[in-house]
């Protein structure tokens, strides 16, 4: 075997391990970018919720028990509300201020998901080059042998 070959082939093999590489770096963003979009459907959903809260009490309401059965209830006072703070930390909040904790949160989650998306679209590019790199590789060793 040639030193030119055994060059060749190192590269093609370096190549080859980045792709790999790559490819699990781009499933693990995509799946950090899933949790936080499915962060974000709750937080926003949260916050759509809790600005629908009116001062008026409701005679009842709807209380989810599970497997579609619901419970007619009294409802709650809205002018508090328990929110985690996170390490399993709740804590007791004026509905304003909830508010403006889910808010936060969601700014916080758009900028991290934003941040995500463009590793994600880096990678997917550098993983394009080196597929390109090692099929052009390919084909150059093909036509020598």
């Amino acid at each position: 075997m040639s030193d030119d070959q055994s060059k060749e082939e190192e590269r093609l093999n370096s190549i080859a391990v980045e792709i790999r590489v790559l490819e699990n770096t781009f499933n693990e963003m995509t799946s950090r970018q899933n949790l936080l979009e499915r962060a974000l459907i709750e937080n926003k959903a949260a916050l759509e919720a809790m600005k629908g809260l009116s001062d008026e009490k409701p005679d009842d309401v709807l209380l989810q028990i599970g497997g579609g059965a619901m419970l007619r209830a009294s409802p709650p006072s809205s002018d508090t509300v328990l929110i985690n703070v996170g390490s399993n930390v709740v804590i007791e909040k004026r509905r304003e201020e909830a508010t403006a904790i889910l808010e936060g949160r969601v700014r916080e989650i758009e900028k991290s998901a934003m941040s995500v998306l463009e590793q994600r679209n880096q990678i997917a590019e550098r993983l394009e080059a080196d597929r390109q790199l090692l099929e052009s590789i390919l084909a150059r060793s093909g036509q020598k042998g």
